[in-house]
């Protein structure tokens, strides 16, 4: 059987992505104290549809890495099978360990391209104990919106509430899934998480990319409310999530500044109109025009 031997960093979909894809028969995630609660939420997320094998590691010292790995492959019997290491996590002595173990093995390793707007996967395998290179691709949609929200968020540990029901954001954010729906292939409205502390007005996936927005409309706009809430959310949903403000009044030097300062997108629709549930034709153009191009290219 195969097995997929992969290092557990801060960002979870680098790990997920590839287990999604392959579908290995089992999957030896590699953690150490400060990535546990990732390991934990990836754990849940995987065991699903692959065995989970955890192995608790240090962050820094490639031989007792090394060894461990080693150790964790013979005690649970798998080192004989088909290895796959999955070198794109983790801490860079990690990696190393991991190539050391690979190497031994003559094991097939992967690293998977995530920081552009595609999903790639660089193929790698020994042949007379050099390391070659021996192909690449670019990934399928292969996670959901409830994948990417389990891994990050926790299982359970978050709720899709549609709509808000106070004031007139709900309209706007009507407004905005329907403007959006027809372009992306998945896409959520009104997400909950940790006792209100993340309150996402939209979540859209667009094949392995994914998008949060915050939503508000009128003077609310002006305020700076909704780029904390984005900024919190942030923290807990992985570095190459987009970001997206979107409000119905002319941008100001404040929000510019924003723009400059961090990795939120500002979007102004100002042609809505208070209390609709949709867009006009340019400001849906605008919308997907900005969304779009970050989230594809």
């Amino acid at each position: 059987m195969t097995v997929m031997i992969a290092l557990v960093g801060g960002q979870p979909l680098p790990n997920l992505l590839p287990v999604r894809h392959y579908n290995p028969a089992a999957v030896l995630l590699i953690y150490t104290e400060s990535t546990q609660p990732v390991y934990k939420r990836l754990l849940t997320a995987l065991q699903e549809g692959s065995q989970v094998f955890g192995l608790k590691t240090d962050a820094y010292d490639i031989a007792v890495i090394e060894r461990q790995i080693d150790q964790k492959l013979h005690d649970d019997k798998l080192f004989d099978q088909s290895l796959v290491f999955n070198l794109t996590g983790g801490t860079k002595p990690m990696s190393i360990a991991a190539y050391q173990v690979a190497q031994r093995y003559q094991s097939k390793l992967l690293y998977l391209e995530s920081e552009g707007k595609q999903s790639r996967i660089y193929h790698y395998a020994f042949q007379e104990d050099q390391l070659q290179a021996t192909s690449n691709e670019l990934l399928p949609p292969c996670v959901t919106l409830k994948d990417f929200l389990d891994v990050h968020l926790g299982t359970d540990a978050w709720h899709e509430q549609g709509p808000s029901r106070s004031g007139g954001g709900g309209s706007f954010e009507t407004a905005l899934e329907a403007g959006l729906k027809p372009h992306v292939d998945e896409i959520m409205v009104g997400v909950s998480a940790m006792q209100g502390q993340i309150d996402l007005d939209v979540v859209v996936r667009l094949a392995n990319q994914f998008a949060i927005f915050e939503a508000k409309s009128g003077n609310n706009g002006t305020k700076l409310d909704g780029i904390k809430q984005l900024s919190t959310a942030s923290k807990y949903l992985g570095t190459f999530t987009r970001q997206f403000y979107v409000i119905t009044v002319t941008p100001s030097r404040s929000h510019e500044a924003i723009v400059e300062a961090s990795r939120i997108r500002v979007v102004s629709l100002p042609n809505y109109i208070a209390g609709s549930s949709a867009l006009s034709v340019d400001d849906t153009a605008q919308l997907i025009e900005v969304v779009v191009k970050s989230l594809q290219g």
